[in-house]
């Protein structure tokens, strides 16, 4: 009888060590599951996210592809020549030599625009993945992400802050440095001025309502950035635009443009 129950007992003991054995390894797969399930869910925000609003994680695409050959047709339309991208971080620390101006009359694709706004550009440029297309019905869309402080200071000309942008549009939070931006606009640049219409504007995925977007005050701002833009960049490069307007899915340009741009550290 003791005998019988010593067996007993051994038998119980082992199969008390084989669930211990056993259990280590269904643990390990239960946290392993969970992880994965855990993962897959944020993984599908997300995506769900960034297609229910483009640029909200991402910057939006326009599916404008483009190649270093779309770069080269660029710049042998403009018949300029460029520098190899500078190394620093500040625009400030380099001197700008542009070479005399010449009259050009040409036209771009998307491709070649998006081209000329990614290739050799340097870390300090305010925007990055650019993605331009123009459209039949001569409206252009734009995308990529901005630095914010260039385009209150340089475009809007600090009529605006962060806070008074945060103000009316609590949806967007807390600006940071750099925003994902999408904007479609039509008009056109007749002699160095500037006749812009904004259709609508995306700031982080979010779609700014019309009312900011067309209002007066809206295009009186954005107009007269871009004409201040312009008399700037001319006094640098020594420029003058005679022409910018979209026909037949192409941005026709035409007037003086600087043949080479040097950039060299002070």
């Amino acid at each position: 009888m003791e005998e019988s129950n010593e067996i007993i007992e051994k038998e119980n003991h082992n199969r008390l060590d084989n669930d211990i054995k056993s259990e280590k390894p269904k643990r390990k797969h239960k946290i392993l599951k969970r992880l994965i399930i855990a993962v897959s869910i944020i993984v599908t925000v997300i995506l769900v996210l960034g297609f229910m609003f483009p640029g909200l994680l991402w910057t939006r695409s326009l599916g404008v592809g483009y190649t270093k050959q779309d770069y080269d047709s660029f710049m042998k339309k403009m018949q300029y020549i460029k520098d190899t991208t500078p190394t620093g971080n500040s625009e400030s620390a380099y001197n700008y030599v542009f070479g005399k101006p010449v009259a050009i009359s040409t036209e771009f694709t998307s491709s070649e625009l998006t081209a000329f706004a990614n290739y050799n550009r340097p870390s300090y440029y305010a925007a990055k993945n650019v993605q331009i297309r123009v459209n039949k019905d001569g409206t252009i869309e734009a995308s990529g992400k901005v630095n914010v402080d260039y385009v209150l200071n340089e475009i809007i000309g600090g009529k605006f802050t962060r806070e008074q942008i945060v103000k009316e549009m609590p949806a967007l939070g807390i600006l940071p440095e750099n925003v994902n931006l999408y904007l479609s606009i039509g008009g056109s640049i007749t002699n160095n001025s500037a006749n812009i219409i904004p259709n609508s504007l995306s700031v982080q995925g979010i779609p700014i309502p019309e009312k900011y977007v067309k209002s007066s005050e809206s295009i009186s701002t954005v107009t007269t950035g871009i004409n201040n833009y312009i008399i700037k960049n001319n006094a640098k490069s020594g420029a003058s635009v005679e022409k910018v307007v979209v026909e037949n899915e192409k941005l026709v340009i035409k007037g003086m443009f600087p043949e080479s741009l040097t950039r060299t550290l002070k």
